[in-house]
């Protein structure tokens, strides 16, 4: 999720927090035999995935050097990149603040750029022989539209959360609805006095949720009477919700995490809770430095937090002793999720980091070149998914190694958790205007094996900044359930979307999906990293 240029030029590229300095060396002039302007292609990356680059570097009269970049999987074209790149005393072309370290050697450019470990390698070339990395997908075929729709009123950034045919979702509106899947009626509205940002946890009799209000509500789950409210925090949560002008997009909010007879939940003012789940009661609570907008994961023993300094903070579930720290390079983007003895966190610098569960130690970095990453993953066994913002494209990842399997252009801001059904994969996607970059809404099902995309329901353009399917999907039986942002609850027929994306194609198509793109007219403003 992003917003447009230039006053969101922070957004799209979250490395721009860190080159917002400019690099400032002694000016070195370029000599006829150093002279690196020209044209720049070949690839950058690391083991775990390469992908096309192309730079156009130009001398300036101080012998100092313009850059413009081309990297077609994040879709930036004769991209300005900020400040001025030097040639230092060794030969070496440098721009701390990029990452950039490149030399010449038989003819070509090798070294870093954009950082994580990846290794560039350029030759000369015309911006005409860089390939334009989209890969060719199999025309997908029009998913059918939902049975039902709930108008639920305010906009819904939560994930619906299904248990016995029943949705339970807030909405900013402040208000937790309860919705039968069965025809979309509303089964009962609890108004909580406070925007709901986060999605809830339900058990057998109770549905739990939080809200801006700093408050930790349970509800009865037959009735939606409030049974007890706790603060978690010390003050109401201040929030920067998505528009325009903002570099915030503070759309998440922390679900509850149930275990042990107790109920976890962080705070934005930085605590972790542990209450008591019948009557609200603090049992533990200890405070960390910087807020806590996203939910808590658990190995069973650990607890992992996430702050928005981006540290990850690992706690005893017990008793909430600190056991250890792993710092990622800028805010989070998604709550933390454990599996197989891994972490798995991403930030807004655009990568993803698998760590050790036990010692806090990182075990790989893997890319996501310039975009933001909102999405929380799921797991077939040693296959990660998970999706992304500006790159649009959901991923398919060996935790193990951290190598990329297949990544898909679904043509939106995939922000929710993939959602795996047999050998399919659902997704939902969000779009906005204005912005840089079109992005179009809908639902997309893929095949798990190879992330083709097979199908696709495209929604309308909005009538806000943005709309579209922020949060998960979720189903119970023959139904899957989708919340638009708008405030739109909608409950699809699942076999007919299944049949539809196993249909047989007449042909294929090169590059992403045509889903709905921003209205006519949208902003094109310039990028610059």
């Amino acid at each position: 999720m992003e917003q447009p240029k230039a006053n969101t030029l922070h957004r799209h590229l979250p490395l721009l927090a860190v080159l917002a300095c400019l690099l400032l060396l002694p000016a070195r002039a370029a000599s006829a035999a150093d002279d690196l302007s020209g044209y720049w292609l070949g690839e950058i990356g690391s083991p775990r995935e390469k992908v096309s680059i192309g730079l156009n570097l130009q001398a300036d009269a101080n012998g100092r050097y313009d850059m413009q970049l081309d990297l077609p999987i994040a879709h930036l074209r004769s991209l300005p990149l900020h400040g001025k790149a030097d040639l230092d005393d060794s030969n070496t072309l440098v721009h701390r603040t990029l990452h950039m370290a490149l030399r010449m050697q038989d003819k070509e450019l090798t070294g870093t750029l954009l950082g994580s470990g990846e290794r560039l390698r350029l030759r000369r070339g015309t911006p005409a022989a860089l390939p334009n990395d989209s890969a060719a997908n199999t025309a997908p075929q029009a998913l059918p539209g939902p049975r039902w729709k709930a108008h639920l009123g305010g906009q819904i950034f939560a994930s619906p959360v299904v248990a016995d045919g029943i949705a339970y979702i807030g909405t900013t509106a402040g208000t937790l609805f309860a919705v039968d899947l069965a025809d979309g009626s509303l089964r009962w509205g609890s108004a909580l006095g406070y925007p709901v940002y986060a999605s809830a946890q339900v058990t057998d009799d109770a549905v739990f949720i939080s809200s801006d209000g700093g408050y930790l509500h349970r509800l009865d789950r037959k009735t939606g009477r409030e049974q007890w409210r706790s603060s978690i925090q010390d003050a109401r949560s201040s929030r920067e919700p998505p528009q325009p002008q903002s570099a915030a997009w503070e759309w998440q909010g922390p679900r509850p995490l149930l275990g042990n007879g107790q109920i976890y939940i962080g705070g934005s003012d930085g605590s972790v809770q542990a209450l008591d789940m019948r009557t609200g009661a603090s049992r533990w609570k200890r405070q960390l430095a910087g807020r806590i907008q996203h939910g808590l994961a658990s190995d069973g023993t650990q607890l992992f937090a996430i702050t928005e300094a981006g540290v990850v903070q690992a706690l005893n579930a017990r008793t909430g002793t600190p056991l250890w720290q792993y710092r990622l390079a800028a805010r989070p983007g998604a709550a933390p999720v454990v599996h197989r003895g891994r972490v798995f966190c991403n930030d807004r610098s655009g990568v993803l980091h698998a760590i050790d569960a036990s010692t806090g130690n990182p075990l790989w970095l893997t890319q996501f070149w310039t975009s933001w990453i909102e999405s929380e993953p799921s797991f077939d066994g040693n296959t990660l998914y998970i999706g992304s913002s500006d790159l649009r494209k959901v991923s398919a990842i060996d935790i193990v190694s951290g190598r990329v399997l297949w990544r898909t252009d679904v043509g939106g801001w995939s922000w929710g958790t993939p959602l795996a059904l047999g050998d399919h994969l659902l997704v939902g996607m969000a779009a906005g205007h204005p912005y840089f970059l079109e992005h179009g809404a809908g639902v997309g099902v893929l095949d798990r094996r190879d992330g083709r995309l097979l199908a696709t329901h495209a929604l309308p353009s909005g009538r806000g900044f943005q709309w579209g399917i922020a949060g998960n999907l979720a189903h119970h039986a023959n139904v899957l359930v989708a919340a638009d942002i708008e405030g739109v609850l909608m409950g699809f027929a699942l076999d007919a979307m299944i049949q539809s994306s196993t249909a047989t194609t007449a042909q294929a198509s090169v590059g992403p999906p045509v889903l709905p793109s921003s209205p006519s007219g949208s902003q094109q403003p310039q990028h610059q990293l």
